[in-house]
């Protein structure tokens, strides 16, 4: 039976989340489930909600919280978004750990979510799992083909290349900014040296990673496998399990996708809980 409760963290406890628990939680990993962007915890189509729950019924503490200036949660005056999310962390993890004691973590995030984890990741040692959506991706030496092959071979582009190049033009013409270009312009991602003190860090820790992409990703990341392969980190592709799905959309609208998405982390989850729980926290 999953039980849920407010989880509040921060100065005066104004930050909030719901926590949901299994019946024992003696021994049970943290999720961590970021929001992303500025949406509020439950996500777009109730997705950390369901997702939470699931992991819970799993064996899981999962815990969906509205980071500052999100949700429910105030803003945090003066400080840039990787300031105001790194204290978030900070006063979280304390109060998970009156309430659980040292605990394994894992972080999921979605978009901006996963940017966040990642960077969280990068400079907390007890997080040793990582569940990440539409995550940033170096692109590897076959990209640019593939891309190229992509886009040749797209029959619905080519009929409509006027429309294609009539926006272009004006955007041209309008001077209309860069952020239209590229949606990783909206997002405070992680750097190349977060991406090599997370990920390494995962191998030394035998962490583990479920990275799942969709359509959303294409203009960075266009192979299963990539996003393992292009880090260069020996040791990461083993502990690594990638999906991609060009035909999603990034935040699952359809029905049939969203379940599929539930179905893929919680088969990855439940495969690894024992391992999760035979970890100790640093």
């Amino acid at each position: 039976m999953i039980k849920e409760k407010i989880f509040t963290y921060g100065e005066h406890q104004h930050g909030i989340g719901v926590v949901s628990e299994p019946d024992d939680t003696s021994t049970s990993p943290v999720v961590v489930l970021l929001n992303a962007g500025l949406s509020h915890r439950a996500e777009p189509y109730r997705l950390n909600v369901l997702l939470a729950r699931r992991l819970a019924a799993l064996g899981y503490i999962a815990l969906r919280v509205d980071l500052s200036g999100k949700g429910d949660s105030p803003t945090r005056e003066s400080m840039s978004n990787r300031e105001s999310v790194s204290l978030d962390w900070t006063y979280m993890k304390q109060s998970l750990e009156i309430l659980y004691g040292p605990r394994t973590v894992l972080m999921f995030g979605l978009c901006s979510g996963a940017d966040n984890g990642i960077k969280l990741c990068a400079q907390d040692p007890d997080i040793k799992g990582l569940i990440l959506l539409d995550p940033v991706s170096r692109q590897d030496p076959g990209f640019a083909r593939r891309d190229l092959l992509r886009k040749l071979t797209n029959l619905s582009k080519w009929q409509n290349i006027h429309k294609i190049l009539l926006r272009r033009f004006k955007q041209s013409t309008n001077k209309e900014s860069s952020l239209l270009d590229s949606p990783m312009d909206l997002r405070d991602e992680p750097n190349d040296e977060d991406m090599d003190q997370c990920l390494s860090g995962i191998v030394k820790k035998d962490g583990r990673v479920l990275a799942l992409f969709t359509s959303q990703t294409l203009y960075h990341y266009n192979k299963c496998g990539q996003f393992a392969s292009a880090m260069g980190i020996d040791g990461l592709t083993p502990v690594t399990e990638e999906f991609f799905w060009p035909n999603a959309k990034h935040i699952y609208p359809v029905e049939m996708h969203r379940n599929r998405l539930i179905e893929t982390v919680a088969d990855w989850a439940d495969r690894h809980i024992q391992h999760f729980k035979s970890m100790k926290p640093e």
